[in-house]
C-alpha cells in the first residue's frame, strides 16, 4: 500500500488521486479488488503500475487468506490428534484406556442427568481410535490429550492444574511387562505434584499396591479384583446378592444409590427420624450416613521453628509417604444405629 500509494502519486503529477492520503487509498482499494472507482489514474505510466498493483494485490491478499486458513486448519487438527492444549476448566481427567472406559464416561453422563459434561481423555490410542470416540461421544464436551499421563508435559495439556477431578485406569496399552499399577502409582505422584487440590481416584488391580498408592496421596483407592472376587464368591454362595448389588451400581437402574442433602430440620435427630422421613415422603430407603471433615494436619503439630528435631521428623514422614497438609477424607457410617445423632456436616446416602 505504501509503495503503490508512494509510486502512483509520482506517476500522476497533479491530479485528485495524489491529494492528501488519496494515493494510499487508491493503493488499498486496489489491491483489496473493491474498486469503488472514486480515484483511479489516468496517465498510461500510471494505468500501468496500476496493473502491477492490482497482480501483487491478489497475490498476497490471497497468500493472507491461505496462511490464516491454514494456522486454523493446522490447530485443529492438532486438536482432533490430541496434540493440543485444552483450555477446558473444573473439568474431569481420565487418565489411561481399558475395556471399562466407555462404560465409565457414560455412567458420568447418566449420573449427571445427561447435563453436558467438561472431560478430557489422556491416554496413548491411535488416531483411528481417537476419531471413533470423537464421533461416538459428539454430544459431550469432550476432548482428547494423546501421550503418557505420567509425564508432566502431557498432564500440562490436559490442563490439570484447573481440573477437578483426575480418574486413573489400569492402561491396557502397556507394551512391556510392567504391572499396569506402576504407571497408575507413577500418574498419581505427577498428579500430586503438579496439582495437590486436584481430587485423584485410583483404580489398581493388585491388593499389594495398595500401600504405595496411599503413599503418593490418592484421594480414593479402587480395587478392582476385590469387588470381582466378592461377586463371583457371592454368585456361588449368596445368590441373590450379587444381582442386587448390579441393579443398585447400575447407573442406568430406576433404583440406585445417591447421596442427597439432609434437611436443617434433622440436624440434632436421631437417625430413624430422618429414615421415616425418606421412606414415606419419597420413597427412598436411607442406607447410611457420611461426612467429608477437614482433619489437621502432621504439619500443624509441628512446631514453626526450624529446629534440627522437626526437620527431621518432617523429613522422615515425607520419606515414608504421610502428608504435611490437611486432608480431606470421606467418613461413613453404613446403617447406624436409630439413636444415631445427625450433625451440621452429615449427607444421606440413599436408594432411590
Amino acid at each position: 500500500m505504501f509503495i503503490g500509494g508512494t509510486v502512483i502519486s509520482h506517476l500522476e503529477g497533479v491530479q485528485e488521486i495524489t491529494r492528501g492520503i488519496n494515493p494510499f487509498w487508491w493503493a488499498i482499494v486496489t489491491m483489496t479488488t473493491v474498486g469503488y472507482g472514486d480515484f483511479y489514474p489516468v496517465t498510461n505510466a500510471g494505468r500501468l503500475f496500476a496493473i502491477v498493483v492490482m497482480f501483487f494485490g491478489i497475490s498476497f491478499t490471497a497468500l493472507l487468506t491461505a496462511t490464516i486458513s491454514s494456522i486454523f486448519v493446522a490447530k485443529r487438527i492438532r486438536e482432533d490428534k490430541g496434540l493440543e492444549k485444552v483450555d477446558t476448566t473444573d473439568h474431569i481427567i481420565i487418565c489411561g484406556w481399558n475395556k471399562n472406559a466407555e462404560r465409565i464416561i457414560d455412567s458420568l453422563q447418566i449420573l449427571n442427568e445427561d447435563k453436558r459434561l467438561d472431560m478430557v481423555l489422556v491416554n496413548d490410542l491411535n488416531e483411528d481410535s481417537i476419531a471413533w470416540l470423537k464421533s461416538k461421544y459428539r454430544h459431550l464436551k469432550l476432548k482428547i490429550v494423546r501421550g503418557d499421563f505420567t509425564r508432566e508435559s502431557i498432564l500440562e495439556r490436559a490442563n490439570i492444574k484447573k481440573a477437578s477431578t483426575a480418574v486413573i485406569l489400569s492402561n491396557e496399552s502397556l507394551e512391556d511387562r510392567a504391572s499396569p499399577d506402576e504407571k497408575t502409582i507413577f500418574g498419581t505422584l505427577t498428579i500430586k505434584t503438579l496439582a495437590p487440590n486436584v481430587r485423584v481416584i485410583a483404580c489398581i488391580t493388585e491388593r499389594e499396591n495398595l500401600t504405595h498408592i496411599k503413599r503418593a496421596n490418592a484421594d480414593e483407592v479402587i480395587i478392582i479384583d476385590d469387588f470381582t472376587a466378592y461377586l463371583v464368591a457371592s454368585h456361588v454362595m449368596d445368590p441373590g446378592v450379587p444381582q442386587t448389588i448390579e441393579g443398585l451400581l447400575n447407573s442406568r437402574s430406576k433404583s440406585r444409590f445417591n447421596r442427597v442433602d439432609i434437611p436443617q430440620e434433622f440436624v440434632g435427630k436421631p437417625y430413624q427420624e430422618l429414615f421415616d422421613h425418606y421412606r414415606h415422603n419419597h420413597g427412598w430407603v436411607l442406607v447410611g450416613i457420611f461426612s467429608e471433615a477437614e482433619q489437621i494436619g502432621i504439619g500443624d503439630i509441628l512446631t514453626s521453628d526450624t529446629s534440627a528435631l522437626d526437620e527431621f521428623i518432617e523429613r522422615k514422614l515425607k520419606e515414608a509417604g504421610h502428608s504435611l497438609g490437611e486432608e480431606s477424607k470421606i467418613d461413613v457410617v453404613i446403617n447406624p444405629e436409630k439413636e444415631f445423632i445427625i450433625k451440621e456436616n452429615h449427607k444421606a446416602i440413599i436408594i432411590q
